[in-house]
């Protein structure tokens, strides 16, 4: 099923945003240390400072430690520093994430403790994530288990289990499947891991994402959707299939949104170049909201011919001067052979991928979209810079946690290698709304 959306003709202050540039991969930071990075995998506010993580995939320069990073950034005008540096096992860092939990193992009630875990990618030996202690700044590892080949803990989640009440801390990985958690203070980065995985991953996939939706626990893959069953002896079951999706892409941005078309929530992420929901109410009904490639190309009047979208999630936002809440999403896209090498347009910017007939549009873009009364309207914006960068795709954003900026700012960080050799092609940009 196609949804009836409308494409907002008003340009809305979040369309509009004033760009700064806050990092460029390639510089020393106040302590020394080297910040680089080929992309910018996640942002993240925490207790009052931002966090970021990047990656050293495709990085060319052989000087350069192909190690991933958390950044971090204390104030809109400070400069961004190395907080923990991993080693060359560690390529990306696939997850950074909060989390919070108000229950333990045995589902009794606690003060909610709120975390800040990273997950890098390992090449082989022990699979760890790491938690901040907020103490002594130092990063602990807790032990998933151990693997002989290169794996990656992609997502992140926790859901209260509506049977035993405990707070379950979900890691998703490709080798070693969906382990389970809880919070322990005793353990290693306060999270005991079980040993066996509640559900092992498809072959060939990764786990894309966790959410909650009307209070269940749901998992998304590489091409599937997963259900999870509650209670002592937890299962999951396949809800959704979408044969065609690749591992590379993958279902992304898996996120619980209010129900257009009725009472409780919804399903929406993003496969094969299309926003789409499920709703779980009517049998997980499919609905494609928005066709990324055949808005791009009425939008642009090129042919675009594929759309990779919502890299980490759909980052709701509330703003604070209306109280409505819209939800923003990065994407990257590319043209086909045919526009590129018979008579592109003069201004046609993009990433080229030689050999290989890959054409990447050289812009970062992201979408606005907004649900209001069940109708859904969808709004296009870019991240601008008069010296016109290569940015290429929007991986992440954040709304700025400093005080002074009142919601009223975010970050963005970005750039997809595809495959093609790079160096300090990592960014972030600072964004704020046009003085009214």
């Amino acid at each position: 099923m196609v949804a009836a959306v409308s494409f907002a003709a008003d340009v809305s202050p979040l369309a509009q945003l004033s760009f700064q540039p806050s990092m460029q991969a390639g510089f020393r930071d106040t302590n020394g240390n080297y910040v680089a990075g080929t992309e910018i995998m996640h942002l993240v506010p925490y207790k009052g400072r931002l966090y970021a993580g990047n990656s050293l995939w495709m990085e060319k320069e052989p000087a350069i430690s192909k190690a991933c990073q958390v950044l971090v950034l204390d104030s809109p005008k400070g400069q961004w520093r190395v907080e923990r540096q991993f080693t060359r096992n560690s390529t990306r860092l696939a997850t950074l994430k909060t989390i919070t939990v108000s229950t333990d193992g045995k589902g009794n009630r606690i003060s909610p403790v709120t975390m800040l875990l990273a997950a890098p990618d390992f090449a082989r030996g022990l699979v760890k994530i790491f938690r901040r202690d907020d103490g002594s700044g130092q990063w602990i590892p807790s032990v998933l288990g151990s693997v002989t080949n290169h794996t990656s803990t992609r997502s992140i989640g926790v859901h209260r289990d509506k049977v035993t009440g405990v707070d379950r801390i979900l890691a998703g990985t490709d080798t070693l499947g969906v382990v389970g958690g809880v919070y322990d203070a005793s353990a290693a980065g306060g999270i005991r891991w079980e040993t066996s995985p509640e559900f092992r991953t498809p072959p060939g996939e990764r786990v894309m994402g966790f959410c909650d939706c009307n209070r269940k626990a749901y998992c998304a893959t590489s091409r599937h959707i997963f259900e999870r069953s509650d209670g002592t002896a937890v299962s999951w079951r396949e809800v959704y299939f979408c044969p065609k999706e690749t591992s590379p892409v993958g279902i992304r941005g898996l996120t619980a949104v209010p129900n257009p078309t009725g009472n409780g929530e919804v399903l929406l992420f993003a496969a094969r170049s299309k926003v789409r929901r499920l709703d779980p109410t009517a049998e997980f009904k499919e609905t494609v909201e928005l066709d990324m490639p055949a808005f791009l190309t009425q939008k642009w009047g090129i042919k675009v011919g594929f759309a990779l979208a919502a890299y980490n999630e759909f980052m709701p936002y509330t703003a604070p001067e209306t109280g409505e809440t819209v939800w923003l999403f990065g994407f990257e896209s590319s043209y086909p052979p045919s526009v590129v090498e018979t008579k592109p347009p003069p201004k046609l910017r993009l990433l080229v991928r030689e050999g290989y007939r890959w054409y990447f549009a050289a812009e970062a873009r992201y979408f606005i979209r907004r649900a209001n009364k069940g109708s859904i309207r969808y709004e296009l914006a870019e991240v601008t810079d008069v010296r016109q960068p290569t940015l290429v795709a929007v991986r992440a954003i954040a709304v700025s946690p400093f005080a002074g900026d009142q919601g009223r700012a975010f970050y963005f960080g970005g750039f997809d290698c595809n495959s093609i050799a790079s160096h300090n092609t990592a960014w972030i940009y600072r964004a704020e709304a046009h003085p009214r």
